[in-house]
């Protein structure tokens, strides 16, 4: 099954909401219907929100929480709206790299990638591997942030 990942700046405004359900609606038309999503700051909340109205039209769709924990170290309730969570065991990782070498791992990993980068800041270098992958694979990306890059 196809894979997007999802991620974009923790303080994503709500007014992106319209964006990201039609970048969604263009996954899905290119036959993905599997999406993760992280669970740091807003703008997870909002694509995880996103996702489900979409899955409303296609119930085909699953939706995955991406943990950058171990679930036995750092409990995760999942909502209804998770089909399930996903730990990419990351060997030798010290603690504080958890999170960027989780991401790294699932944008290896999918087939397309939805972002709202529109500053600097860790989404905005996730975009850039994102870029770099894309030159070696057919990944998929589409940026839903307005700014100078």
């Amino acid at each position: 099954m196809k894979v997007c990942f999802l991620f974009g700046h923790a303080n994503a405004p709500d007014t992106i909401m319209s964006r990201l359900e039609e970048a969604i609606e263009n996954c899905y038309a290119k036959g993905i219907v599997q999406f993760y999503v992280g669970n740091r700051g807003q703008f997870d909340r909002l694509a995880a929100t996103a996702v489900d109205r979409v899955r409303r039209r296609h119930p085909e769709i699953r939706l995955f929480l991406l943990l950058a924990y171990h679930p036995g170290e750092r409990p995760v309730d999942l909502n209804d709206s998770f089909d399930g969570s996903y730990y990419p065991f990351l060997k030798n990782t010290p603690k504080r790299y958890t999170i960027v070498k989780a991401n790294q791992h699932m944008i290896s990993a999918a087939d397309a990638v939805i972002c709202y980068v529109c500053h600097v800041g860790n989404a905005r270098n996730l975009l850039f591997y994102a870029q770099r992958i894309q030159r070696k694979t057919k990944l998929y990306i589409e940026n839903i942030g307005d700014g100078i890059l």
